[in-house]
């Protein structure tokens, strides 16, 4: 979990004592001045008759300026990021109480009477005090010194390993010495990062948000609005020390976008995601792409796709620049000792011509596309590297994958794998990778990391792998969901090993030249400097549209 340095635990708490030890003087001087019994329409009897009858005529506006006050010692007091909601009504229910009984008890006292304008003055001044009191909290924590390099505070929702989160691998660890990478969710992704040297911390989402998916409806975002304001206004308050907030997937943008504007820091969004029906529900394309609009200074988006996408629902043109997925390119492969002991552990026969499908099990992944296509493939073995990460449905569908494996055509040649952190030798002891997604893919992560493994890959013709692969030079690309079609590429394959020996190396060479990592660090890197820089000298072109300048 997240450590807080103890130079800032000690300065909340002197905050804390100081602002309890103002609500014992303002409590007692508050009490003495409603209680007090009035000469004619004069409260401060010790003032000038003509001041202290200006100031009664103003009583609204003196009431509202106190509870104010009253409000945001409150919330300095005894305020904390947690459970917001929660505390707001508590108090604003308690400090309204209390200007209730006061009001009643001023009735029974001479020249005084109650009076509905104070109550509606305490609650409205109660409001705006506890705002400027969480205010203050958030800006308590000072930007980070030293080094030239942008601070940079990257959010990301899981703290599972997926194609967003090697992705931000890459990218945090090329900067850990400039960078703090916040998770929503524990998990190995935490382990990797810290492994990498870069330094994480974990914001922890409540379960009720944790759910909210991709196709979540009306009450489910309402029901988790409370646990999302709470990591709002933690993640506002920790990007204060940054120069730039960095959100790696869809849900930290609608967290971390309003965070970076109440910390008052330009935010980039990555857009790893096609938004668009089948990827997402219409409630939540709408609040992606307002956010985008209204919070990000910067979006990356990982292809052409992606980007089109974007601007079809809505999005800026001007906010994008397209920057593809990078990757490591090893000096070395799997040595081959490794596959045949892979295979063996698989049940996998030497000389059995195996198909590899890499990517979590999920319906959209399509591989249950590629166990029909396999009926038509006699003697073909397919290995799913993967396992089912986020929803009960993806959870279902797995469970449906493997019932699918033990029919007739299929028993014996189906191999689950689940989830690996090294993929490496799976890639190098398979004879082809396939890409089955059944909606346009934003990327196609496997597809470059079966070209570097010098493979013939087999995509489906839409999305960010239709930009990937040149058909027949560098892969195979079929109609999505079509398994007929999906058969007949595997077969082509399979009878001609000219053919598929051409174009893996083709495509090999091709990745290597397009997808080297340091060359996409580099132009990452660009984005997030020259967001940096605007942050000061173009505030105003941001919020007037200033485009980006394009770094791919």
């Amino acid at each position: 979990m997240r450590s807080v340095p103890r130079s800032r635990m000690a300065a909340a708490m002197i905050m804390k004592r100081t602002a309890r030890i103002t609500l014992l003087f303002l409590l007692s001087a508050g009490l003495w001045l409603a209680l007090k019994p009035t000469l004619g329409n004069r409260r401060l009897t010790f003032l000038p008759q003509h001041w202290s009858e200006y100031l009664d005529y103003m009583d609204f506006w003196l009431n509202l300026t106190a509870f104010a006050i009253l409000g945001a010692t409150v919330w300095l007091a005894f305020g904390a990021l947690e459970k917001v909601l929660r505390r707001l009504c508590l108090m604003i229910g308690l400090i309204t109480l209390l200007n209730l009984m006061l009001e009643v008890l001023q009735s029974s006292i001479p020249g005084r009477a109650m009076d509905q304008a104070d109550v509606w003055a305490g609650l409205l001044g109660c409001m705006f005090g506890i705002a400027c009191g969480i205010a203050v909290q958030l800006s308590s924590v000072r930007k980070k010194t030293g080094g030239n390099a942008p601070q940079v505070l990257f959010l990301d929702q899981t703290g599972h390993l997926g194609g967003a989160e090697l992705m931000l691998l890459d990218i945090a660890a090329a900067r850990a010495a400039d960078s703090e990478v916040a998770l929503f969710q524990d998990g190995e992704f935490r382990t990797t990062l810290e492994n990498a040297g870069v330094k994480t911390s974990v914001f922890k989402l409540g379960d009720e948000a944790s759910t909210v998916d991709k196709q979540a409806g009306l009450g489910s975002i309402l029901s988790s609005i409370p646990a999302i304001l709470d990591l709002t206004l933690k993640i506002a308050q920790a990007a204060r020390a940054f120069d730039v907030v960095y959100a790696n997937t869809a849900k930290a943008l609608i967290i971390g976008g309003p965070a970076a504007c109440l910390a008052g820091r330009p935010l980039i969004f990555h857009l790893h995601d096609i938004i668009a029906d089948g990827h997402f529900s219409t409630l939540n394309q709408q609040a992606l792409v307002l956010c985008a609009n209204w919070c990000a200074r910067s979006v990356i988006a990982n292809s052409e796709a992606t980007k089109a996408a974007f601007i079809a629902s809505g999005g800026r043109a001007e906010l994008c620049v397209v920057i593809p997925n990078g990757f490591h390119i090893p000096a070395a492969r799997s040595p081959a000792e490794k596959e045949k002991v892979l295979r063996a552990g698989l049940g996998i026969q030497p000389d059995a011509w195996t198909v590899l499908m890499a990517g979590r099990l999920s319906h959209w992944k399509g591989q249950h596309v590629l166990l029909e296509a396999l009926k038509a493939v006699p003697g073909a073995h397919a290995v799913l590297l993967g396992d089912a990460l986020f929803t009960d449905e993806d959870r279902l569908y797995a469970q449906q994958l493997h019932s699918q494996a033990e029919e007739p055509d299929l028993a014996g040649r189906i191999h689950f794998a689940g989830f690996q952190a090294e993929t490496m030798a799976y890639f190098d002891m398979a004879d082809a990778v396939v890409h089955a997604s059944v909606f346009p893919e934003p990327f196609g992560r496997v597809i470059v990391e079966g070209m570097l493994a010098g493979k013939p890959v087999i995509a489906a013709r839409a999305g960010g792998a239709a930009e990937i692969v040149q058909n027949e030079e560098t892969g195979l690309l079929v109609a999505p969901g079509d398994a007929q079609a999906l058969a007949a590429a595997l077969l082509r394959l399979q009878n001609d090993e000219a053919l598929a020996s051409n174009i893996a190396r083709q495509a090999q060479q091709t990745a290597r030249d397009t997808y080297a990592l340091h060359a996409v660090q580099a132009k990452i890197e660009a984005v997030i400097r020259q967001t940096a820089s605007r942050k000061s000298s173009q505030k105003t072109g941001a919020a007037a549209g200033t485009p980006i300048q394009q770094t791919a």
